[in-house]
C-alpha cells in the first residue's frame, strides 16, 4: 500500500494532518469524505527509504515503550479505544503516532486490534498481530503483551551486543584502509622518486611495495569503481529473494560470525515459536507466522516447507531436520517435546541455552577478532614503513664503511 499525506478539517473546526496508507489518492479522499471530514488535500508521500527497498519500520525501542504503556492501561481495566486515546494525546508527531491513529480509526469501525495491526505488519514485528489475535481469543491480551515485551527486550539487547562486538574491529579496519591509502598514494611515490636515480639495487620488499604503489595509483579509479559496483550490486541483490539467500549462504560459511548468525536465528526461532504456542496459536499457524518474522530469508523459505509437511501429517521434528539448517539439537529437543507434551518447555530450554552460547561467542569475537585485526594492521604498516626506509639504512651503512 502507498503512503499519502492528508490535511483534514472536522466539523468542530479542528485541522489536522496525517500520513496514511491507501491503494490510491481517490480511495483515501473518498474514505475521509464519507467519514465526515473536509479534505483540504491528499498528496502522495514519497519515502526515499521505501524507494530503495528499506522499510521505515517503527523503532523497536519506541514500539516496546508503547506496548509497555498500553499493557499498563489495559491492566488497569481501560478499554482498548480509551487506552489508545490516552496514549495518542501524550504522543508527539512520529511515524508511530501516524500508525496508531490509523489503528484507532479501524478499531472504531469495528475491527479487532489484531486485525488493525495486521494491515501494517511491514512496520512492526511480523508475529505481533498473531500474538494479539491469540490474546484476544483466549482473553489474556495483557499477559500476551507482557510476553511480547520481554521477548523484544531480549532480542534488542542481543542485537546491541552483536553490533558492539563488531564495532571496534570495523573501526580498526577502516583506520587501516585510510593509513594504507595515504602511505601507498602519497608517501611511497615520494620515496620512489628519491630512489629512482640511485644506482643501488633496492631491497626486494621496497621494490615490491613500490610496484604495488604504482599499480594502486594507476588504477585507483578502476578499483574504486569496481568496489562501488560490488557494493551496489550486493545491495540490489539483497532486495531479491534469490540474492538474499545467496548472501546468507555465503555468510553462513564465514568463521565465527556465520556460526553466530545461525545461532541467533535459531534462538529467535525457538523463543518466538514458544511465545506463539504459549499464546494459544496452533502449530501450523505459528510456523507460518514465524516464517514471516524470522530474520533469515533462507530459513523463512525452509519453514514454509516445514509447514507443508506438518499440515500433511508429518512430524514437526522430521520436517525441521529435512528442510532447515537448524542444529540437530533443535530437532532432538522438538522430538522430546512432542513425545512428552512439553514442546514449549523444550523450546524455552533451547532458547536459554542458545542465548548463553551466543553470549560466549560474542565475547570470543570481541576478545579475539579485535586483537588479531590490530596485530595484522600493525604488522602490515610496520612492513610498509621498513620497506620505505630500508634503502636509507643501507646507504648509511655503506657511507659508514
Amino acid at each position: 500500500m502507498a503512503q499519502f499525506k492528508v490535511k483534514l478539517g472536522t466539523g468542530e473546526g479542528d485541522v489536522t494532518e496525517r500520513v496514511v496508507h491507501g491503494t490510491s489518492l481517490q480511495e483515501v479522499k473518498a474514505h475521509y469524505t464519507n467519514e465526515g471530514y473536509f479534505v483540504f488535500y491528499v498528496k502522495p508521500q514519497y519515502d526515499l527509504s521505501g524507494m530503495i527497498g528499506l522499510r521505515r519500520k517503527i523503532p523497536v525501542r519506541r514500539f516496546i515503550l508503547f506496548n509497555r504503556e498500553f499493557r499498563g492501561l489495559l491492566k488497569a481495566g481501560l478499554p482498548v479505544l480509551e487506552s489508545l486515546d490516552i496514549l495518542l494525546r501524550r504522543m508527539k508527531k512520529s511515524n508511530l503516532r501516524d500508525l496508531l491513529e490509523q489503528i484507532r480509526e479501524q478499531i472504531s469501525k469495528g475491527a479487532a486490534l489484531s486485525e488493525a495491526f495486521a494491515s501494517f505488519s511491514d512496520l512492526i514485528p511480523r508475529y505481533y498481530p498473531a500474538l494479539l489475535q491469540a490474546g484476544e481469543q483466549s482473553g489474556n491480551l495483557v499477559e500476551v503483551l507482557e510476553r511480547f515485551i520481554v521477548q523484544e527486550e531480549r532480542l534488542r539487547r542481543t542485537r546491541k551486543k552483536f553490533i558492539q562486538s563488531l564495532t571496534y574491529p570495523m573501526i580498526l579496519l577502516l583506520a587501516a584502509m585510510g593509513a594504507l591509502y595515504i602511505m601507498l598514494t602519497r608517501a611511497m611515490p615520494e620515496f620512489a622518486s628519491m630512489y629512482e636515480n640511485s644506482n643501488e639495487a633496492l631491497p626486494w620488499s621496497t621494490a615490491l611495495v613500490i610496484s604495488f604503489s604504482e599499480v594502486v595509483n594507476s588504477y585507483f579509479g578502476t578499483f574504486s569503481a569496481l568496489l562501488a559496483a560490488t557494493v551496489i550490486g550486493g545491495f540490489v541483490a539483497a532486495q531479491t529473494p534469490k540474492g538474499i539467500q545467496a548472501l546468507e549462504n555465503l555468510l553462513r560459511r564465514v568463521p565465527l560470525v556465520g556460526t553466530l548468525w545461525m545461532l541467533q536465528n535459531q534462538n529467535i526461532f525457538a523463543r518466538t515459536l514458544r511465545l506463539l504456542l504459549n499464546g494459544g496459536v496452533p502449530l501450523t499457524q505459528a510456523i507460518n507466522t514465524l516464517s514471516g518474522a524470522i530474520p533469515s530469508r533462507s530459513l523463512a523459505v525452509q519453514l514454509k516447507a516445514v509447514q507443508r509437511d506438518v499440515e500433511s501429517g508429518n512430524k514437526f521434528q522430521e520436517a525441521l531436520e529435512t528442510h532447515t539448517f537448524l542444529d540437530e539439537s533443535v530437532g532432538e529437543m522438538v522430538r522430546v517435546g512432542e513425545e512428552t507434551g512439553t514442546l514449549e518447555e523444550m523450546l524455552e530450554y533451547l532458547a536459554d541455552n542458545g542465548e548463553e552460547q551466543a553470549e560466549d561467542m560474542l565475547e570470543l569475537i570481541s576478545n579475539l577478532i579485535a586483537p588479531v585485526v590490530l596485530l595484522m594492521v600493525g604488522m602490515l604498516i610496520a612492513f610498509l614503513v621498513l620497506s620505505m626506509y630500508l634503502p636509507m639504512f643501507n646507504s648509511y651503512e655503506l657511507m659508514g664503511r
